[in-house]
């Protein structure tokens, strides 16, 4: 049963009570609105979690031929903190390496034998096989074949592997380093840093804007998730209720649409779920056409909308 008050002669439910406490002087709820609704480039192009153009972007900022500015600064740096973050006496390279080579002449290549960000520097025989991670997981022995392709084309060479994901992930192949995407707005943040004045402001831009995205949405301990989970601790009654009564847009539509099918001269409403609309032509509605037991008209031949 709802519990009611009386605030100077007005009836209240509970139900209201907790709305009005939720929306009223909620500093954390004004905060999280600021964090949505500033403009991002890369949430108004829709690639928040589009897996496919993280690579792009990463592939763009990691090719030292790019026109960035940087070289191969942010390459070699990912590079190096990704080898500190590995098994230092199984892993064929060490930072040292990166920090006293220049990859200059680095080839980075997207989806190169399903690889999804593949380097290649011929003059120190060196390649790495990046396998990015934003939403999905491994599959299918994924970094053991993607292992065997690069050692089959470049027999001889230095391999290193990475695991790319929002959080550290332990890779069903042990020769891989797992790093996480904090790593990667770690970097970009010393890059922005240490050569903003050598950057150009459309880069600059583009890097800000990138790395606001992670940290609003990708890394683990984002501003979002925190400030969401600080919320819902809060007020998760008042949410739990707001959920209760979200729109239904499937159930909208398939009002909409079940209302145009019968307003339709010679359409016939079959069963329909929130999911799924059928529907058949009179026409057809013959006995050897009513013959079937999948459906409990025994239509044999239906439209449907999913």
């Amino acid at each position: 049963m709802t519990t009611h008050e009386t605030v100077e002669g007005t009836e209240i439910s509970k139900e209201q009570q907790l709305l009005e406490e939720f929306v009223l002087d909620n500093r954390d709820l004004y905060e999280l609105e600021s964090l949505v609704n500033r403009f991002n480039l890369f949430e108004a192009i829709g690639a928040v979690r589009q897996e496919l153009r993280h690579s792009d972007f990463l592939a763009f900022i990691l090719d030292p031929h790019q026109s960035h500015g940087l070289g191969d600064s942010f390459l070699k740096r990912l590079l190096q903190v990704s080898v500190l973050r590995g098994n230092r006496s199984t892993l064929p390279i060490s930072p040292i390496d990166f920090d006293v080579w220049s990859l200059d002449e680095a080839v980075v290549r997207r989806e190169w034998h399903k690889i999804d960000l593949f380097i290649e520097d011929a003059a120190h025989k060196l390649i790495v096989g990046i396998e990015n991670k934003v939403d999905s997981g491994e599959h299918s022995n994924q970094l053991q074949r993607s292992w065997k392709e690069m050692s089959d084309h470049y027999h001889g060479w230095t391999i290193l592997g990475i695991l790319l994901a929002p959080e550290v992930r332990k890779p069903s192949d042990d020769r891989y380093v797992a790093i996480d995407y904090a790593l990667v707005y770690q970097v970009m943040g010393e890059l922005l840093e240490l050569k903003s004045s050598t950057l150009g402001p459309d880069i600059r831009v583009v890097l800000t804007h990138y790395s606001q995205l992670l940290r609003r949405h990708i890394v683990a301990n984002s501003d979002i998730a925190e400030l969401c989970r600080q919320i819902y601790h809060k007020h998760k009654a008042a949410l739990d209720l707001i959920y209760e009564h979200r729109p239904d847009l499937q159930g909208v539509i398939r009002d909409a649409l079940e209302a145009q099918i019968k307003d339709i001269p010679d359409l016939t409403p079959d069963y329909s779920s929130k999911s799924a609309i059928r529907f058949s032509v009179d026409d057809w509605d013959s006995n050897a056409m009513k013959s079937g037991s999948q459906t409990s008209t025994g239509r044999l031949l239906l439209f449907e909308i999913t």
